[in-house]
């Protein structure tokens, strides 16, 4: 078995640190309702982010490309529900609104960047695609 590509560490990392989060969401956090919408929104994470390594797994070609997006959607999605203050009660959940510990917020902020590298590693290997038509990752 040939070891694992940067782009596969990276999504591994991401859904890893996801897996960090869901728990921190049921284990060290108080108790509070959460918006209607956050069973769907991680079902939707955890199935975007699971397909993307896959590719990444298979060395697919388009497994650059899957990442960048599930990388910048996962930003996205994890700032404007955490991060931004209330601004959709469906969707909002933002830590400031209870007492979020510094374990709380670690988690948060590692799942962030671990998505922001993500991204940076599918446009490289993007870029480098490009360079060298046959560059396999």
């Amino acid at each position: 078995m040939s070891s694992l590509s940067s782009l596969t560490k990276a999504n591994l990392l991401v859904l890893s640190l996801l897996v960090v989060h869901t728990v921190d969401h049921a284990v060290a956090q108080e108790s509070r309702t959460l918006p209607g919408s956050s069973s769907l929104v991680a079902v939707a994470g955890f199935a975007i982010i699971a397909a993307s390594s896959w590719l990444a797994i298979q060395r697919s070609s388009i497994a650059p490309e899957t990442s960048v997006v599930v990388g910048s959607l996962t930003v996205a999605g994890v700032v404007g529900i955490h991060v931004l203050p209330s601004w959709w009660p469906w969707v909002s959940d933002p830590y400031w609104d209870f007492s979020a510990t510094f374990v709380n917020w670690l988690s948060l902020i590692a799942l962030v960047g671990s998505a922001v590298y993500l991204t940076a590693i599918g446009l490289r290997y993007q870029r480098y695609r490009h360079v060298k038509p046959y560059y396999r990752h």
